[in-house]
């Protein structure tokens, strides 16, 4: 991923995860930002080429999720994330065989035949996770702007962006933001008015959303 920063500024060096996400490749400039049925999306900008689960699931909070959760299988880590009820989603138990389902408004798990795939395992968690788990059970505030933390603003509708780079001019701070988006569709950088950069003053104000310093989260 190479994205000049803005002149004079400088990188922020991020965590191991942060380092992984900005060497994330892009496609070519011509590349649009498709929906998961394939539809062109109207954006300013960079398609990241990360492949779409079936249907309209990998959404927003559902791209972080997953940036993180191929980051984790890649370095051998253990994979789990939450379910807005509060339960676990461990890679390691759906890899075994056994489905999450709903009961009583909870996640309850059955045995099947069959070992998990991946895709599948992130179906699940796209379909019981979102915003508000992020927050809840799956990052921690923070006030650290660097490469890998995310901006979450929970609710339904809710939002989500990573913060792919950063960079610093005096006490200028500018961030390369990534975000999936409804309905389901590409991984993109959203290009900001600052060489593709957004000036970070309190948040990011996007064109269709406002990120507020407030939602700054790193994954736990």
């Amino acid at each position: 991923m190479t994205f000049v920063p803005p002149s004079g500024a400088k990188r922020i060096v991020g965590d191991a995860f942060g380092t992984w996400l900005g060497e994330l490749p892009v496609a070519a400039a011509d590349r649009p930002v498709l929906t998961h049925d394939g539809a062109v999306v109207s954006h300013r900008a960079r398609v990241v080429p990360i492949a779409m689960v079936k249907g309209d699931l990998q959404q927003c909070a559902d791209m972080a999720i997953r940036l993180r959760a191929e980051w984790l299988r890649e370095q051998q880590k253990e994979v789990m994330f939450h379910a807005t009820s509060g339960d676990p989603l461990p890679w390691k138990k759906y890899l075994g065989g056994e489905r999450p389902y709903e009961k009583n408004g909870r996640i309850a798990w059955k045995p099947t035949s069959g070992a998990g795939d991946w895709e599948g395992y992130l179906r699940a968690v796209f379909m019981w996770a979102g915003t508000r788990s992020l927050v809840a059970y799956d990052s921690e505030s923070t006030k650290e702007v660097r490469p890998g933390n995310i901006v979450v603003v929970p609710g339904s509708p809710g939002h989500a962006i990573v913060l792919l780079d950063v960079a610093q001019r005096g006490d200028e701070v500018f961030v390369l933001v990534g975000e999936g988006y409804m309905p389901a569709q590409d991984f993109h950088v959203e290009l900001g008015p600052v060489d593709g950069w957004w000036l970070w003053d309190e948040g990011v104000e996007l064109d269709h959303w406002n990120m507020p310093a407030s939602g700054l989260r790193a994954f736990k």
